[in-house]
């Protein structure tokens, strides 16, 4: 490689770079934002729900659980992440290609009453139940947390071909990547996250009018607002999820600036524009 090839290299990587800490940066300012928004919505109980934003705590219900893609668990909602193998000159890594959620509405409900949830668009932070790879015909679960939700009412992941579970990573990714080419011989790695009935979580969303109410009790839903689209639904405590949040803000907004900063300081050193 010639000086002027790798003159060239290294000005991309410093410009990726700062393209990177900034985008780092603003990221930080919204996770500061989604902090902020949960600091000042009070924790209420259902029944108490207005319309606007709120936050409750309430177990999940469901008359009717669906079951999900790895493991088959009935559960109200799933999220699968789908990362795909790339090889590289370092023998390869997985990176993200899709992320599949998707489930019917279903209730929170807490002494005091329940109300619809359509978590559709939602910030999830749900318990892992199953990670498989599969590629070429071959699928092996290689971690299973929480093994109590996947219990005897569940299939699992084991059980399930290793067929079925390479079409659907290879549908569900090319429903969300038009155009997206991938060969029999593609491995992937799915990551399954689930809302389990008659578990507790916490929900931060807009409260409006349910448009299918079943009874007088059944009049509001919770989802993703027009004016206010934070969503975050998790199975964290109220507080432990602040906490969270505090310091994903805090490290995206400085981490991000050293690295734009730093970046930005080598290019300009390097072309003699520093002064």
């Amino acid at each position: 490689m010639s000086s002027d090839d790798a003159s060239v290299k290294i000005d991309v990587m410093l410009t990726f770079g700062f393209g990177a800490g900034m985008y780092y940066f603003i990221k930080g300012f919204r996770i500061f934002r989604e902090y902020r928004v949960l600091m000042d919505t009070p924790e209420i109980p259902i029944r108490s729900v207005a319309m606007g934003l709120v936050e409750i705590h309430g177990k999940a219900k469901i008359e009717q659980p669906v079951p999900s893609p790895v493991t088959r668990t009935p559960c109200c909602f799933y999220k699968v992440d789908i990362e795909h193998w790339v090889t590289d000159k370092n023998g390869g890594h997985w990176s993200h290609v899709a992320t599949d959620a998707d489930g019917p509405k279903f209730y929170l409900e807490d002494p005091s009453g329940k109300v619809l949830v359509d978590a559709h668009q939602a910030e999830y932070d749900l318990l892992q139940t199953a990670r498989v790879e599969t590629g070429g015909g071959l699928a092996s679960t290689l971690r299973r947390a929480f093994p109590s939700i996947t219990g005897s009412s569940a299939i699992g992941a084991a059980a399930v071909p290793a067929s079925d579970l390479w079409s659907y990573a290879s549908d569900a990714v090319s429903r969300r990547k038009h155009g997206w080419g991938g060969g029999s011989r593609e491995r992937y790695r799915l990551t399954e996250f689930l809302v389990v009935p008659d578990h507790w979580y916490d929900l931060t969303g807009t409260c409006v009018e349910n448009p299918t109410p079943q009874d007088e009790h059944d009049r509001n839903m919770i989802q993703k607002g027009t004016n206010e689209p934070t969503l975050l639904l998790t199975w964290r405590s109220e507080e432990e999820i602040r906490r969270t949040l505090r310091k994903r803000a805090v490290q995206h907004i400085f981490g991000g600036a050293f690295l734009a900063v730093a970046c930005l300081g080598i290019f300009l050193a390097k072309h003699g524009w520093l002064i």
